[in-house]
């Protein structure tokens, strides 16, 4: 264990692992010109048209063959739904003919695809890591009990239940929906992303940026109690020093 005065900085610097950690994949899919388009959280491919689609946090782009280059996108939306259109291109179905995808995903529109736009999550859990920082930073000088630790163990712990259910949702959403669709869709598969791990780290960095904020609070109640006993032991030893003295004269 890091000593009393210490256990800020250890919160400092997981709260920051958690912050560029989020970050990222926050901002996985939303640009297209750099390697953020390889951040997603699941990937939808279609092996007989060699097209696939990389779901973020905000929006879902299509990819064709093993280019990381996204063909089109749609718009991105802090509450964005499956877009069934893309689904249809990448099977090079006619929805207007061939409406098994449609149905597969209405089926869900109102229950468990309904329940994408709690990935949203991710977003207040970075908000939370950068003030958990703040946090942190500030203790060095403006530390005067055990307030700021408090608060930065709540920023900590709520940050962490957000990036916990963002991830948790996403998983369960997207598994249920992609293994009741590509039971119906002929070679359509999927797999996990970076941003599922990434998240899940950043949630991990959030945990143990709780436990240095509760540790130093811990510490600061038992220097505190320390204290009181080395000035109780004090008082005790100047009252006999000076009651032997004034009984010696």
């Amino acid at each position: 264990m890091a000593p009393p005065k210490r256990s800020h900085y250890f919160a400092l610097l997981f709260a920051l692992f958690a912050l560029v950690l989020l970050i990222f994949a926050n901002l996985g899919i939303t640009n297209t010109s750099s390697f953020l388009p390889k951040i997603f959280i699941v990937q939808a491919s279609q092996t007989k048209t060699n097209q696939s689609i990389r779901y973020g946090f905000y929006r879902s782009c299509i990819f064709k063959g093993d280019s990381d280059q996204p063909d089109t996108c749609n718009d991105s939306n802090l509450l964005y739904t499956f877009d069934v259109d893309q689904l249809a291109k990448i099977n090079n179905l006619n929805l207007d003919s061939s409406d098994v995808i449609k149905q597969a995903v209405q089926q869900y529109s109102q229950g468990v695809l309904n329940a994408q736009k709690a990935t949203v999550l991710v977003l207040p859990s970075a908000i939370l890591a950068f003030i958990g920082m703040i946090i942190a930073m500030m203790m060095r000088r403006m530390r005067k009990n055990n307030m700021l630790p408090t608060l930065g163990a709540l920023s900590g712990l709520l940050g962490a239940v957000c990036s916990g259910m963002a991830i948790g949702f996403a998983v369960v959403l997207y598994r249920s929906a992609f293994e009741q669709i590509s039971a119906k869709v002929d070679g359509l598969t999927y797999h996990w992303g970076p941003a599922v791990y990434i998240v899940g780290a950043a949630c991990g960095c959030q945990v143990i940026t709780f436990i240095w904020f509760i540790a130093s609070c811990f510490a600061r109640l038992r220097i505190g109690k320390e204290h009181d006993h080395t000035y109780e032991y004090y008082e005790r030893h100047s009252f006999s020093s000076v009651s032997m003295h004034q009984h010696r004269y």
